[in-house]
């Protein structure tokens, strides 16, 4: 049996022991029902502040509710939070390979047509495009592993801050991360750009 498991097992029989509904636990611990049903089924393991709250609204204690699975969750967390960061830095890796392989392929639509470098070009691409699959899905599994659900969560949470904490008030938490769709679109029209400036230059 996993950690999750176990600790899941543990706050199932104490609802059920307290005569509560995962409904109103989760009104208690202020998250939803869906979220008490995944730490229940041993999916997600609940942040610290969820179980000070689950634990008082269940008669008991955290270190009732974790039992000797403390140090095997900080364990499990430090280990989440690399592979996270790993995940991260190859997605960026990739994109920015191809980034430049799109740039040189478009350099290629100048002059006379060179259909061999813009083949090997579209098959760069596709290969990289075929690594950040399995990249990008081990990273969904970590993220709705901890309920993390936009990029400021997810960067805290590789920064090491705890559940539940405000995010530090920078640029990079308060403009860049709360506003990635609309920086992504500009990022596509200043490429966008840049394409048309090298094929009409």
């Amino acid at each position: 049996m996993s950690i999750a498991q176990t600790v899941g097992a543990r706050i199932r029989a104490c609802r059920e022991q307290a005569g509560l509904t995962q409904a109103e636990l989760a009104s208690a611990a202020f998250v939803t029902r869906q979220s008490v049903g995944n730490w229940e089924g041993g999916k997600t393991l609940p942040d610290v502040q969820s179980l000070q709250l689950v634990a008082q609204a269940l008669g008991t204690t955290v270190d009732g509710l974790l039992g000797d699975e403390v140090p095997a969750i900080a364990r499990e967390t430090i280990g989440a939070r690399r592979q996270l960061t790993r995940c991260l830095a190859a997605l960026a890796v990739l994109f920015v390979l191809y980034l430049v392989v799109s740039v040189i392929d478009v350099s290629f639509l100048r002059g006379e047509p060179n259909y061999t470098a813009r083949l090997a070009c579209n098959g760069i691409r596709i290969t990289l495009a075929a690594f950040s699959i399995p990249v990008a899905r081990r990273m969904r599994e970590i993220t709705r592993g901890r309920e993390l659900g936009d990029a400021v969560e997810i960067m805290m949470f590789v920064e090491g801050y705890p559940a539940g904490q405000e995010p530090p008030n920078n640029v990079f938490y308060r403009t860049i991360l709360t506003n990635i769709p609309a920086l992504y679109t500009l990022f596509l029209v200043a490429l966008a750009a840049v394409y048309i400036a090298i094929v009409y230059a």
